[in-house]
């Protein structure tokens, strides 16, 4: 028992070792970095707070227009005008007793300022990292958004009982409380306590978001240059400095830029893996509106359907940092590929048994999954898309998403209906697994079609010629000898070329 001991305390040494080394090589990084993490979690506690899943949607199509501005004023900019106009919008939704402004706020302004602040946090992580520490970077920005829906949880329930026995509801009454202020008479409200908390998260959200640069770090030289560090290791002193300088914003019309994007091989691959993943990401609004509904109607009211949801949260904190210093050297786009197929699968726990104990199989494999790949879609990502258009790159794959969202929620619904109802009449029973193979079904088309499709979306013989007449006209390396290097090796990977280039997606082998 010895031996196994000792190599089980030898595996944990070597992950403990890449995660502190990942956190290591972000000590040089520039303090935008770490503003783009405070105001990732400032704003995720004020969204998660408010809880206006709807918000989402929208931002996702305002998005659709604000994708040139962004990359026309950039991140600092937009990052100011977002919070300000986030933060304006919240007092208003704080103050105001009208309906009509209520509704302005909630679905214009608001989804407006979102999408001026949220996607363009995730450009900065681009800009203010360098290719070796990028994968651990975008991984700890996945968990701050994660740490700051947990913190959400606990003080809205805080603010509820608080305000409740202010009122002297004795802990009752919180719809009808609201309801009855909502037109007349101003009243301070649990609710309105909770929009008062997410006030003043983003009012310290705008303090950062104004002493944020308009920067870039580039790569230092001497990582460019030095052949004798491990590719992908991030312990390497090197690796963790950085050129912090000026980024120049790109010039030219929407029409243009636009255009530009839509012409580039690269964005229609990318645009393919978006429109691939959508079924397996509406896995997770089935979390949000299916699961819940489920658990009530077939184990009771009083079912611990919170305990079980928090499960996600939890382990996204702990498994990120692991999974992405674990795998920092895998291409994003084949973690993508494997973490599907790990999210996809998990539905079947409940397609063949109706239990608790199934429900938290779920949630625990669903979570897995989504640590092994939802961080590095983010890196996969800012990767492909050339420097200077990311943010036309996220607003035009956020259609496909945003227009599946809705018949998503429709089919929850009808499922439900069908399926699971709420009220039994005499005689007729539940068909819940029924309705998770439904939604199982079609969860498992995205990696399957992934995989049917890889040889394109990796790149295929386009991507492999051009990275391979790259590398032949720089001297480096053969055709053959390169396409085997972008196999066995990070360091020749589009993870970890220069942004200053249009990145060629490589062609990853697949046989064993």
């Amino acid at each position: 028992m010895a031996a196994p001991s000792a190599a089980v305390r030898a595996y944990l040494q070597r992950q403990y070792d890449k995660v502190a080394s990942g956190f290591a090589s972000l000590s040089r990084s520039p303090p935008e970095l770490w503003k783009a993490y405070a105001l990732k979690f400032l704003d995720s506690y004020a969204y998660f707070s408010f809880a206006l899943v709807f918000t989402l949607f929208l931002s996702d199509d305002f998005g659709l227009f604000t994708g040139t501005v962004i990359d026309k004023l950039g991140v600092a900019t937009c990052l100011r005008i977002g919070f300000v106009l986030s933060f304006l919008t919240r007092v208003a939704i704080f103050a105001t007793t009208s309906k009509e402004i209520l509704l302005v706020c909630l679905l214009i302004t608001l989804p407006f300022s979102n999408c001026l602040g949220i996607p363009v946090l995730t450009v900065g992580i681009r800009r203010y990292t360098t290719d070796t520490n990028r994968g651990f970077a975008f991984g700890l920005f996945y968990v701050v958004m994660n740490v700051g829906a947990l913190v959400a949880g606990p003080l809205v329930d805080a603010l509820t009982i608080y305000f409740h026995g202010k009122n002297g509801d004795g802990g009752e009454g919180n719809g009808e409380a609201d309801t009855a202020n909502t037109s007349s008479e101003w009243v301070m409200t649990p609710n309105r306590a909770i929009i008062l908390s997410g006030v003043l998260a983003n009012f310290i959200a705008v303090g950062v978001a104004f002493s944020v640069r308009e920067i870039k770090v580039g790569a230092n030289e001497k990582q460019e240059s030095s052949k004798e560090s491990r590719p992908g290791s991030l312990d390497n002193k090197d690796a963790s400095k950085s050129n912090v300088s000026q980024f120049q914003l790109t010039k030219g019309s929407s029409y243009q830029i636009l255009s530009e994007t839509i012409r580039e091989p690269n964005f229609r691959r990318f645009l393919v893996v978006c429109l691939l993943t959508i079924n397996v990401r509406m896995v997770f609004r089935h979390l949000d509106g299916t699961l819940p509904k489920y658990m009530i109607r077939e184990f009771g009211e009083n079912t611990p359907k919170g305990k079980v949801y928090a499960i996600n949260p939890a382990m996204i904190i702990v498994l990120v940092p692991v999974v992405t210093a674990a795998t920092t050297s895998v291409d994003p786009l084949v973690m993508i590929h494997y973490g599907t197929y790990v999210s996809a699968l998990s539905v079947f726990f409940l397609a063949f048994s109706t239990s608790l104990s199934a429900c938290v199989l779920f949630v625990i494999t669903l979570s897995i999954g989504e640590a092994i790949w939802s961080p590095r879609l983010y890196d996969y990502t800012m990767t492909v898309a050339k420097e200077g258009r990311e943010g036309t790159y996220m607003a035009l794959s956020s259609a496909p998403l945003f227009l599946a969202k809705l018949p998503v929620g429709f089919l929850s619904g009808l499922l439900l209906q069908r399926y699971c109802p709420e009220h039994l009449e005499e005689g007729q029973v539940r068909h819940s697994k029924t309705m998770w193979r439904v939604i199982g079904s079609a969860t498992i088309v995205s990696p399957i079609l992934i995989t049917l499709l890889w040889g394109y979306i990796s790149g295929g013989s386009e991507g492999r010629a051009r990275g391979s007449d790259t590398m032949t006209s720089n001297g480096e390396t053969s055709m053959e000898e390169s396409e085997q290097l972008l196999v066995d090796s990070s360091e020749h990977s589009y993870q970890h070329k220069p942004l200053t280039t249009n990145i060629s997606l490589p062609k990853v082998r697949t046989e064993r």
